[in-house]
């Protein structure tokens, strides 16, 4: 009897808030998002969330239960926003395959008081905050606040990998993490000394905020939020703090490049006799996987195996396509490439040495654009994104990426 009372109590609240509820949503990966629910007779639920400008500009309607678990139990149980959080094909939200953003769409439900209602995925722990919304809360997602605020999608449209915000005299290099909803920022002093800094960050209705607030003296950042494309200039005009006019725009190099990482990057793998990891190749002038590498039949990966092998007194790297096969993955062909060339001011440049196996004639394309772009004779930046993930990005305008993981 007690359960069913806590789930008609839940139900009650649900459906009694007159403009919704507004919720916060932190992921098992700690990546935070932002949801409006408004539930209705009938078991539908509408709902905007701030995943993309589509989520945060168009309500979505599905379905809901309450059932009782272990414990009283809100399940979303046809498609909806939330689900995409979760989906565990890559393809839709970017992240892990077979995992996805690790979001639910089954929650306990813990605690139900009279503004606020506190879940938990029952399968990824996500924690999700109800507060209800007010009429000006719903009217933001309603009337494209929410949508505008995430035009933060502008920033595809700055080819270059690598992005300056100047800010009261300090210029900072920004990287977004849009799937761990986390930036990084870098900048020298004045004594030429590197600087680096990474926040989580969510969204209000104006624009971005950060869960830790940067402080570099009269310098410091809460929130930024994008005042629109500049077509003309090629930036994305923004304000930070709210009031303080500022532009993002792309550069060619890194504000102070990491001049170990291309030594580093090498020998990591090197030393375990093993090898880096790509998913979808290189991204090109704003188009992921531009050369159609996922579009091979049977593909798998590419990987980059230094000293893979020896022919003619040469020790060679590899660079290599890996596909499914019947009886597993197999390493049927790929491109040889001379031990590469370290330069004082942070670059690795390749040079080919020749072809190894038999490239299908579905692959050739893909195989010939990767190899032209990897013998660039300006070669890469290594930037870091993690324990074991670089993005290795062309030093001749940064428009050519690719990223490499184990």
């Amino acid at each position: 009897m007690r359960i069913n009372e806590a789930i008609a109590k839940a139900d009650t609240a649900l459906k009694g808030a007159a403009y919704g509820w507004n919720a916060r949503i932190v992921t098992s990966t700690g990546s935070i998002f932002q949801f409006h629910f408004r539930f209705n007779e009938g078991n539908r639920v509408s709902m905007y969330a701030d995943i993309d400008t589509t989520t945060a500009g168009t309500a979505r309607e599905s379905s809901y239960r309450l059932k009782a678990l272990q414990q009283p139990a809100l399940i979303f149980d046809t498609y909806s926003y939330l689900h995409i959080l979760s989906d565990p094909d890559a393809v839709v939200n970017g992240g892990e395959y077979g995992e996805g953003l690790k979001g639910d769409f089954e929650y306990s439900i813990d605690t139900v008081a009279a503004d606020s209602i506190l879940l938990t995925g029952r399968f990824n722990n996500t924690r999700v905050t109800l507060y209800k919304a007010t009429q000006a809360d719903a009217g933001a997602w309603q009337n494209g606040e929410w949508r505008n605020a995430l035009s933060f999608q502008y920033m595809s449209r700055i080819l270059e990998y690598f992005k300056r915000l100047p800010v009261n005299g300090t210029t900072y290099e920004i990287h977004f993490n849009q799937l761990a909803r986390s930036i990084t920022f870098l900048w020298t002093d004045g004594a030429g000394a590197m600087h680096s800094f990474t926040s989580a960050y969510y969204y209000d209705s104006k624009g971005l905020v950060l869960a830790r607030p940067l402080n570099n003296g009269n310098a410091g950042i809460n929130t930024i939020s994008s005042n629109g494309w500049d077509a003309t200039n090629g930036v994305m005009r923004v304000s930070v703090n709210d009031d303080l006019p500022a532009t993002i725009s792309g550069a060619t190099k890194p504000v102070k490049p990491d001049l170990d990482a291309p030594t580093r990057w090498w020998q990591t793998v090197y030393q375990q006799d093993s090898y880096w990891v790509s998913l979808e190749g290189f991204h090109v002038n704003g188009v992921d996987d531009a050369f159609h590498v996922r579009s091979i039949p049977g593909f798998a990966f590419l990987l980059f195996w230094p000293a893979f092998g020896s022919q003619a007194g040469v020790t060679y790297d590899l660079q290599g396509y890996v596909s499914q096969a019947q009886g597993g993955l197999s390493l049927d062909f790929g491109s040889a490439w001379m031990p590469p060339l370290f330069t004082t001011d942070g670059r690795i440049i390749f040079r080919i040495y020749g072809t190894l196996g038999d490239v299908p004639v579905a692959a050739t394309t893909a195989f010939n654009n990767t190899n032209t772009v990897l013998a660039d004779a300006n070669g890469f930046y290594l930037v870091q994104t993690g324990n074991s993930r670089y993005d290795m990005v062309s030093a001749r305008d940064a428009r050519s990426w690719i990223t490499w993981e184990r």
